[in-house]
């Protein structure tokens, strides 16, 4: 049976026909040597044959004219999270021959579709995500166009975070490492606990809610909706949410933060109110960036290999430990400092 077409034939539409994804028909037409199983292999074939679909050349082309550049698109270069991460990454890419470009979205999401279609236009090899993706269906749209190009034309792209699609990813377990944060104060005898932290459509903040939730709840505690706070990963962010809950008439006796700037700016409105910490409010936060061993006190948190990230990331585009289904998931660790009472000394 041949299906005609008024347009040409992508391999967008083999896969359609053959019920399966994009990156499959890839490696089969392209003899990847990737396992494919055979009944997956006949419908793709079987599908190829029926819509009469030829790689194009142009294509194929494509696939041997990529640059010596990797892109790297960032939330927000001027956080010493996401600037350690992309510091571990440009070094690394050097170190192999390749050129970095880092592109800083400013937390807007119509810049960082920009930032992709630029940088596909110049042919990088890959682009790395660093920052949390948008539970938005314009930015799903787009992952998915990117996500296309990787499987059609042997482009690369890894996130260092959570992006709402399974792709090949250098990262850590935001959702745990917000579950032993929430555990460690319970441990500490605290049961009325908040959680401040960014956007509820960014998945990093969907994750970060999905652990303190479930500390929470297997050890019988409310989630209090006035105590969880979603706003921006900025000390600004931090200080209004917290300003939001001290003006309460029954406070946290903790307070749980979704990066540094976050904790900052919670700290800063502690202070104002007269309050002290630990003794009125213990702090936790994530990150474990340079700021929190200089504040007073220091700070608890959960350190992130953060340069680790950025430097496997650029290996894994640049050699053969990229597949569609890499996941890599560093460990983290909770540092104790001086930010957390228990309440029960």
């Amino acid at each position: 049976m041949m299906i005609t077409m008024s347009r040409r034939v992508s391999i967008v539409d083999v896969a359609k026909l053959a019920k399966t994804s994009t990156a499959t028909v890839s490696r089969i037409i392209n003899d990847t040597g990737y396992p494919v199983a055979k009944e997956t292999r006949a419908r793709v074939l079987k599908a190829i044959d029926e819509l009469n679909y030829l790689p194009s050349l142009s294509a194929q082309k494509l696939r041997q004219d990529f640059s010596e550049m990797i892109g790297l698109i960032t939330r927000d270069v001027a956080a010493e999270f996401f600037a350690e991460i992309a510091k571990g990454a440009t070094e690394r890419a050097m170190d192999l021959g390749y050129l970095s470009f880092i592109c800083n979205t400013g937390r807007e999401p119509m810049k960082e579709f920009k930032f992709h279609e630029l940088l596909w236009r110049n042919r990088v090899r890959g682009i790395i995500l660093i920052g949390g993706g948008y539970n938005t269906d314009e930015y799903r749209d787009m992952i998915n166009r990117q996500l296309e190009r990787a499987a059609q034309f042997g482009f690369r792209m890894v996130t260092n975070t959570p992006q709402g699609f399974d792709m090949p990813s250098v990262t850590i377990d935001h959702r745990g490492a917000f579950y032993c944060l929430t555990n460690y104060l319970i441990e500490k005898h605290h049961e009325r606990i908040a959680l401040l932290t960014s956007d509820i459509q960014v998945f990093t903040s969907i994750e970060h809610f999905a652990g303190f939730e479930s500390a929470m709840l297997e050890h019988n505690l409310t989630v209090y909706e006035n105590l969880v706070k979603f706003r921006t990963f900025t000390e600004q962010g931090g200080y209004e949410s917290c300003n939001e809950i001290l003006r309460l008439p029954d406070r946290p006796t903790a307070i749980c933060c979704g990066c540094d700037p976050i904790a900052l700016g919670a700290i800063r409105a502690i202070n104002e109110a007269g309050l002290s910490i630990p003794n009125d409010i213990s702090v936790v936060s994530f990150g474990n960036t340079s700021i929190a061993s200089h504040l007073f006190p220091a700070l608890s948190c959960i350190d992130v290999p953060r340069y680790k990230m950025g430097a496997l990331a650029v290996e894994m585009i640049l050699t053969d430990m990229y597949t569609q289904n890499t996941n890599i998931i560093l460990p983290t660790r909770l540092i104790e400092r001086e930010s957390v009472k228990d309440l029960e000394e």
